[in-house]
């Protein structure tokens, strides 16, 4: 379905274009309307139409000069003219600056209606030619070894697209594999206290170990972990065999420990990143199995249903991770820990497997946090080689240590980069965010047009001006709810909304959630509006 923007100074003829013709059986929408060009260049900034449909005289920006900014900032985007009689030499510049083609006013139905459908089969046509170019340049490159490795890595971590699942489809049929049963392992060197061996030798060690076990080559994560698509049938007494060749193996070129975690099986490509999670899940949960280096996800499982849930703690743990303090996230860990003691007041040994248990279901939680997951599975793994005789409470520590560098990690990553030339305005915005600042105030502090300053504040901050003001009024009022003392209303005054309805409504669309049902998710009493 392709976006049409129709851009008319008259509110009669845009009512008219809208209702003119079947829209959808041309394979069009209406993406929205403007009444001239600088307001329709506005448009497209929050939005990218496929078609303009433009009348030629219009004030402010015509459309023309509506034309002339599209052909240089939006290759590709058709541009069609309204025009009438007596503005054929329009419609000739029009053409020269790369219009697709014209339309006589008064419009006639049937000819929009052809019109549009060449506009459409137009499109289709650039497309399906840019996809086979894309498919071509892919396939080209995807038969060596490291392509073949990097396609691995995006299927694990999901970020391949569905031509490079396609591409990788095709490609192991050439090599007369057919991918319907298959499982994950992820493999962990342990690092060593002063170890000098560089990785690549590690590496090889790991690749001839593994060559045996898979038609496709080992995938290497970081310098500690490794993961293998294991599409062979091997029975688990084989691999346990093959490990253990594989630790004298990798003794030869370093001192590491050699851990292993095995998904569960699968039979799908698009299974792939969901068997990469169960084995990271399984190799986390093998630290704690007291000298067992292969731990397999369907007896990881069993493990699991054993650990009592705490309730509601890990969530909010998680919840203070992601934009909480350093005092909350201790605070957060502690009561769950504190929670753990309590269960098993007199016998230390389960309180230790319940406190190893709560990791792992920690460690699982956060692998299905989509801002998060990638954030813990490039850090090294939890609590690796905490001797099993050393006391909780240095084991909490740790696992502090661990979150905050999340934590870090993650607001780094969130935050808005300052741009070069923008700090002073980020900064403004920063300040004065609860306050009613709109684009036309701070393009106005900046000398500049409102459609200059919305530009180039998109270009240089990487989303709207709206976009981002709603962002960072979300992010405040997200603290101030975990605060039971004020009022939902009051919160919403703080952030810059008047109005606690329509407060309520930009919340839940921005989280999922009202803020009602965020307080209750976290177990933070309420107090009514």
């Amino acid at each position: 379905m392709y976006k049409v923007l129709i851009v008319e100074d008259e509110w009669l003829v845009r009512e008219g274009l809208k209702h003119t013709i079947d829209w959808e059986g041309v394979g069009c929408r209406i993406m929205g309307e403007a009444s001239d060009g600088e307001m329709a260049l506005r448009l497209m900034e929050e939005e990218t139409p496929d078609i303009v449909l433009t009348d030629i005289r219009m004030p402010e920006m015509d459309g023309i000069q509506l034309a002339a900014e599209i052909a240089s900032r939006y290759p590709g985007m058709k541009v069609v003219f309204l025009t009438g009689f007596d503005e054929f030499a329009y419609a000739q510049q029009a053409i020269k600056l790369g219009a697709a083609d014209y339309v006589l006013k008064p419009t006639n139905p049937d000819e929009l209606t052809q019109l549009m459908g060449r506009m459409a089969a137009k499109l289709d046509e650039e497309r399906q030619r840019r996809t086979e170019r894309e498919r071509l340049e892919h396939k080209l490159a995807f038969g060596q070894p490291l392509i073949v490795e990097k396609m691995l890595y995006d299927l694990m971590l999901d970020h391949a697209g569905a031509m490079e699942q396609e591409l990788f489809l095709e490609y192991a049929a050439e090599q007369g594999e057919v991918l319907d049963a298959f499982r994950i392992a992820l493999l962990y060197a342990e690092p060593s206290a002063g170890e000098s061996a560089p990785p690549g030798e590690l590496y090889r060690s790991i690749a001839a170990w593994s060559s045996g076990l898979s038609s496709y080559p080992l995938v290497r994560m970081n310098d500690a972990k490794y993961a293998l698509l294991l599409d062979r049938e091997t029975e688990r007494a084989e691999l346990h065999r093959l490990l253990d060749l594989a630790r004298f193996s990798a003794s030869q070129a370093t001192q590491r420990q050699l851990m292993l975690g095995v998904s569960g099986r699968h039979n799908r490509l698009d299974q792939v990143p969901a068997a990469f999670q169960q084995a990271t899940h399984a190799l986390v949960t093998s630290f704690f199995w007291g000298g067992e280096r292969i731990a397999w996800f369907e007896d990881t499982e069993r493990l699991a249903a054993e650990v009592p849930a705490l309730p509601g703690l890990l969530e909010e743990l998680i919840e203070a991770v992601k934009w909480g303090t350093e005092a909350s996230i201790r605070a957060k860990s502690q009561a769950c820990f504190t929670w753990i003691v309590q269960q098993h007041p007199t016998n230390e040994l389960e309180a230790r497997k319940a406190f190893f248990g709560w990791i792992v279901s920690l460690y699982t939680m956060l692998l299905h946090e989509d801002e998060l997951r990638l954030i813990v599975q490039d850090s090294a793994l939890l609590l690796t080689s905490l001797d099993r005789t050393v006391r909780l409470e240095d084991g909490l520590d740790r696992l502090n240590g661990m979150l905050l560098s999340w934590s870090v990690r993650y607001q780094e990553q969130t935050k808005p980069q300052s741009r070069s030339g923008f700090e002073e305005i980020e900064d403004y915005i920063g300040r004065h965010y609860a306050e009613d600042i709109t684009l036309q105030s701070i393009a106005e502090r900046c000398n500049m047009s409102e459609s200059y300053f919305s530009r180039l504040f998109k270009k240089q901050v990487g989303t709207s001006f709206v976009d981002y003001l709603t962002g960072l009024r979300m992010r405040r009022a997200k603290e101030l709810l975990t605060n039971p003392r004020l009022k939902i209303y009051e919160v919403g005054l703080q952030v810059g909304y008047q109005d606690s309805r329509y407060f309520s409504q930009i919340f839940r669309k921005y989280t999922g959630e009202t803020p009602t049902e965020f307080r209750k998710r976290l177990g933070i009493p309420n107090v009514p509006i």
